[in-house]
């Protein structure tokens, strides 16, 4: 417990020897959440400790409303976290050991084998089946993201969604990232969607944000910076690197939060045919203008969205505006923390 061993030494430091003897025995005898309400009561005229005591309370209240935060959050997509995943996703900077002990001095807050879960939420029964079809997803997909992942033309490509959190629904689908060169968004977007809809093993893959890596900023929210920080980097020439530098303010957001470590992706690496024109120099740059044309006016035609852009250099497929929705739940249930 550093920080209330610290602030206990501070504590100490301004008391005579009767006061240490009664700060020790209500150590030994109190919890520590009644800890700072003890210590108001014996030194409530002693300015320097009040002051101590109150910084104390705020850094525990603060620790205890970022698990319920994160919790609620999770709370949302029906997942339970582990203390990694946990201590990953909350929005206070704290070291594991202090949330394990705030997680065990909340009368709310329990485990269930690895995993935090909350009273004030209710288990999920298919939670470890979701976990298996995410797996199975991985695996399934494998081929057609080498594929895409030994193209020179894409610097970035990542599993983003659920299953970069560990699970999938069964009627799921892996959602992907792709970072491309300039000028490449539309010619690698469909080779994406011809593998998705072509190859024997591109059943689940979702290309639903393709962009080039002059357009990686990303606006700033708490749904984006999660979502951000949970990808899991397949490829990385470049592409993702400038993402994360690009958008500073999710790590800002989630401090605690690394970056996921690389996967390797295997096998035959086989190109349609028609993809040797789309890398002639003249003529791949006549088709990706006429892509571009033609799927931004389709797309934008019938998006209903106000999360989609369809641009020369973004293509982001977010029409059920899964944000919004989650945004709006996330309110309700926690009043915009």
């Amino acid at each position: 417990m550093p920080l209330l061993s610290s602030v206990l030494a501070s504590i100490l430091d301004l008391c005579d020897i009767p006061e240490k003897l009664l700060v020790a025995y209500f150590v030994q005898h109190a919890l520590v959440f009644e800890l700072s309400t003890l210590l108001h009561q014996l030194f409530h005229n002693h300015p320097a400790i009040t002051l101590v005591v109150n910084i104390m309370s705020k850094a525990l209240e603060s620790r205890q409303s970022s698990i319920e935060e994160t919790l609620a959050w999770a709370s949302l997509f029906q997942h339970h976290l582990t203390e990694s995943e946990m201590h990953h996703n909350l929005r206070c900077e704290m070291n594991l050991r202090d949330m394990q002990e705030s997680i065990e001095d909340s009368p709310d807050i329990y485990r269930k084998g690895k995993y935090v879960l909350s009273t004030s939420y209710s288990e999920n029964e298919d939670f470890e089946k979701w976990k298996a079809n995410a797996q199975q997803m991985r695996q399934r997909t494998e081929q057609v993201l080498a594929i895409l992942a030994s193209c020179k033309m894409v610097t970035g490509l990542a599993i983003t969604g659920s299953v970069a959190a560990g699970v999938a629904r069964d009627d799921g689908d892996l959602d992907v990232l792709i970072i491309t060169k300039k000028n490449w968004v539309w010619r690698v977007r469909s080779l994406a969607i011809y593998l998705a809809h072509c190859h024997e093993n591109g059943s689940y893959l979702c290309p639903n944000m393709v962009m080039d890596e002059d357009s990686l900023q990303i606006e700033p929210s708490m749904y984006a910076a999660r979502e951000l920080m949970q990808i899991i980097p397949i490829k990385d020439s470049g592409g993702l690197t400038n993402l994360h530098a690009m958008n500073k303010w999710a790590q800002k957001e989630l401090p605690n939060a690394k970056i996921k470590p690389q996967i390797i992706v295997a096998g035959t690496i086989k190109y349609p045919w028609w993809w040797k024109l789309m890398r002639v120099p003249i003529l791949g740059r006549i088709i990706e203008s006429w892509e571009a044309n033609r799927r931004i006016k389709e797309l934008t035609k019938r998006s209903n969205s106000t999360e989609t852009i369809y641009s020369r250099s973004v293509c982001r497929g977010h029409e059920n505006e899964h944000k919004k929705r989650i945004e709006e739940h996330y309110s309700s249930i926690t009043g915009g923390v």
